[in-house]
């Protein structure tokens, strides 16, 4: 007794153990759609090229501070001859001092020559201001590329979203149509037995026969709307094709309104960008100020090279007086560009909230029309069973109980568009909800 009971709980956790098992093997070839939304993230080629313009906007920072306010040293070397011809008794010479009948350059522009080797220093000073223009607008193109990785991200969301449900659809369609050949198989057998008692023909036999046919082509057709469309998936995501997979049921929901809006960023990022060109742009109007020095050698004489190092410093002051009226042209021109940007603000305002109760309605209704062929489907479902158990008795004929399945498929065909439609919905207003 004690070893019978020993085996049933042997028995009994070997096939709990089983069933652990196949559910973790299904689970883990099943795929879902935070894992296709997580590698598109990894591997979009658009956010790592983003990513990449961000790291040179950081480097850029560094060199407008090096631009504008390090010293800036550099060396020089020129070595000039501007000889005389017929000068003091010689058919060339190189001299400060020329005879009157010699010719050649002036010798007050040329000095005869020039050997000059020098060092030289530079720094702006009072360039403060200048520098956080510049600064400020480097910012905001940086700013502007992480809005954009944003949007690019977005968009692709919206894409997998999208081809993930397609895919999903058709899994439900292959499963739906297996079943409904795994039933006309069964009926199938009966009509056999009831055509060898001679209450149906060989003809009753023959089209359950053709429509499981149709079932296998039809399946066939579905398999091959999926590899295309998880084909389109796995592109999008950037990953290797994995056909030996299913997919989990998009588990999609309506987001709360929210209270500011992503375009409503990128708007104020353009204006920011526009205000920051016009002060980049009148840098030139501030007082520019400026020291130099510079060492080594400068002569225009070579026999007294060993006495001409030095060195020299000064400062250099710019004071920008007119210019034709550029810097109100410029202001002129920002002003419509602000004025323009506001108009799109506003037109695109509309859309989104014009768009956004379209949406609304549109799945409120949906979302009835689906109630209404549940309950289509569960009076058809029990018109099959009728239909099932006259079949087996004989007492109704094939074509009628064809026709009962062929309603039923395009019924629970509608049904299952109208739950794709309803994602779809759910997506797009998600996609401008944002």
């Amino acid at each position: 007794m004690d070893t019978v009971i020993y085996i049933k709980r042997y028995v009994s956790f070997f096939l709990t153990l089983l069933t652990l098992l196949a559910f973790c093997l299904t689970q883990a070839q099943q795929k879902s759609l935070d894992f296709f939304l997580d590698k598109a993230k990894e591997n979009a080629v658009s956010l790592k090229e983003n990513e990449n313009l961000l790291k040179i906007g950081a480097i850029q920072n560094a060199l407008i501070i090096a631009q504008n306010q390090d010293f800036k040293i550099d060396a020089t070397s020129e070595v000039l001859f501007a000889p005389f011809f017929n000068s003091n008794g010689r058919a060339i010479d190189i001299t400060t001092n020329p005879s009157n009948n010699a010719y050649g350059y002036d010798a007050g522009i040329t000095n005869g020559g020039l050997y000059s080797a020098q060092i030289n220093i530079t720094k702006n000073l009072f360039n403060g201001a200048a520098t956080d223009n510049l600064l400020f607008q480097n910012k905001l193109k940086n700013e502007a590329i992480t809005l954009s990785s944003k949007d690019i991200f977005h968009n692709l969301e919206k894409n997998i979203i999208d081809n993930y449900i397609l895919v999903y659809q058709y899994q439900l369609q292959e499963t739906f149509t297996n079943e409904l050949k795994t039933d006309l198989e069964k009926r199938l057998q009966v009509v056999e037995l009831l055509v060898k008692r001679g209450l149906l023909s060989e003809s009753d036999y023959l089209l359950i026969q053709s429509n499981i046919d149709s079932k296998n082509l039809e399946l066939q057709q579905i398999r091959s709307s999926i590899n295309q469309a998880k084909t389109q998936l796995y592109n999008l995501c950037g990953i290797p094709l994995e056909n030996h997979n299913t997919l989990e049921a998009p588990l999609l929901k309506l987001n709360d309104k929210q209270d500011t809006f992503f375009f409503e960023k990128t708007f104020k990022n353009d204006s920011l960008q526009i205000l920051a060109d016009k002060n980049v742009f009148e840098n030139q109007y501030k007082p520019q100020v400026s020291v130099y020095g510079n060492t080594g050698l400068n002569a225009i004489d070579a026999k007294n090279i060993p006495h001409n190092f030095g060195v020299s410093a000064g400062i250099k002051l710019k004071i920008p007086i007119y210019d034709g009226n550029q810097k109100k042209y410029n202001a002129l021109q920002n002003d419509l560009k602000q004025e323009t940007l506001e108009f799109y603000k506003e037109n695109k305002e509309i859309q989104l909230q014009n768009n956004l109760k379209s949406l609304l309605q549109q799945i409120d209704d949906l979302q009835k029309n689906r109630q209404l062929i549940e309950s289509q489907i569960a009076q058809q479902q029990n018109l099959l069973e009728i239909f099932k158990g006259k079949l087996a008795q004989g007492q109704t004929s094939i074509i009628d109980y064809l026709n009962v399945i062929q309603n039923y498929k395009l019924t629970v065909y509608t049904k299952l568009q109208m739950q794709t439609n309803l994602w779809l919905l759910y997506n797009q207003y998600n996609f401008i909800n944002w």
